[in-house]
């Protein structure tokens, strides 16, 4: 059991959580704008648009980097497991919908509600996942780490082609299915309904946990890999002008591409997974021990970051107008990504200076 917290570093695995981490401020710092206004023909949109699209691998991503770390490991105990895997994520996931609720009842929204009155609300808020836009990743990941335990047995008894039938299948029902009714449904507003493919176990997030596992145990023959770059590629173009036309006929910002199984989206967050894999040794052997570090400790980071990250944009962004010019708005853009993510990492940093604050508040990571 020790043995699953011996965690060699990783370089290409820290990348991409620092990458990942990135993304999702980013796609926080433009789903604003892009749910202000309508005009899709502005400046201030396109860039917003061209930002969010590119930042779509994330959580797909932040997803896959789990599967790959976690699935690897033998767990011979459910009770340790559950102390040092999954109560780290409830102690933060209480922590802070209770601070993001305050700070919205009392300082958002100016509320009069009473200490006995917010403690029912907020107890419900908890449990159903209204706290807060972010915290819904906590849910998710908490829930999949009740599998872990007999899906990381699953996965080590299966053979390679056993694990990308299951894959196979998973993005059939999850990636494919999905994108096919939902263009039938832009084109004729209904849903097609298929039943045989509402197969509970090849749906959801649990998809790109075992294939992080997948990519990360196994090598891809080169005709792969670079089918797989090429679509990761063209998906990075493809996703802001799909969403431009979709927005176009829907009136207003239609986020098929946007989703997190839309097929864009998915081929996006594989290809830098894949990409980041393939030059792993090259990163190794041109990176210094000092930049290393600096990459291990902002990896580390990488969660605590995404806890406090929007709680530093309520108070330091700067606010996108619609009629900015692309300038302005790539300008305001990029100065808001990098003071969110230097303000949160540093804040991080000097919170884990106490280890009790740390645990607290990020589960003992930092």
């Amino acid at each position: 059991m020790n043995s699953i917290f011996q965690n060699k570093r990783i370089v290409y695995v820290d990348i991409l959580r620092i990458l990942s981490i990135a993304a999702v401020i980013i796609l926080h710092i433009t789903a604003d704008l892009l749910t202000r206004t309508n005009d899709f023909n502005t400046g201030s949109w396109w860039i917003s648009n061209l930002f969010n699209s590119v930042s779509r691998f994330a959580v797909p991503v932040f997803f896959m980097i789990s599967g790959a770390m976690i699935l690897r490991v033998e767990i011979k105990s459910y009770k340790d497991f559950y102390i040092k895997r999954v109560v780290p994520l409830l102690i933060p996931l209480f922590t802070w919908s209770l601070i993001y609720d305050l700070y919205n009842q009392y300082y958002i929204l100016k509320s009069n509600m009473g200490i006995g009155e917010f403690i029912v609300d907020f107890g419900y808020r908890l449990l159903t996942d209204r706290n807060y836009v972010h915290l819904w990743f906590l849910y998710a990941i908490i829930a999949i780490y009740a599998t872990v335990p007999l899906i990381s047995k699953l996965v080590k008894v299966c053979s390679q082609k056993d694990i990308r039938y299951y894959l196979l299948l998973w993005f059939i029902v999850s990636v494919v299915y999905r994108f096919i009714s939902d263009v039938v449904f832009r084109l004729t507003d209904q849903y097609i309904n298929i039943p045989i493919l509402n197969i509970p176990f090849f749906t959801g997030f649990l998809g790109y946990f075992i294939l992080g596992y997948y990519l990360f145990n196994f090598d891809l023959p080169d005709k792969w890999k670079n089918i797989l770059y090429n679509l990761g590629i063209v998906s990075f173009f493809l996703t802001p002008v799909a969403t431009y036309f979709a927005s176009l006929h829907s009136g207003v910002l239609d986020e098929m591409f946007y989703g997190n199984y839309s097929i864009t989206t998915f081929f996006m967050a594989v290809g830098m997974f894949v990409f980041f894999k393939e030059k792993e040794p090259a990163i190794s052997e041109k990176t210094n021990h000092k930049v290393k570090k600096m990459i291990s400790s902002l990896s580390k980071a990488s969660f605590s970051i995404y806890l406090i990250h929007l709680l530093v944009d309520l108070l330091v962004s700067r606010r996108v107008e619609v009629e900015a010019t692309m300038l302005q708005t790539s300008t305001s853009l990029i100065f808001n990504i990098f003071a969110i993510f230097s303000i949160s990492y540093v804040t991080v940093k000097v919170l884990n200076l106490n280890k009790f604050i740390t645990q607290i508040l990020f589960g003992g990571r930092g």
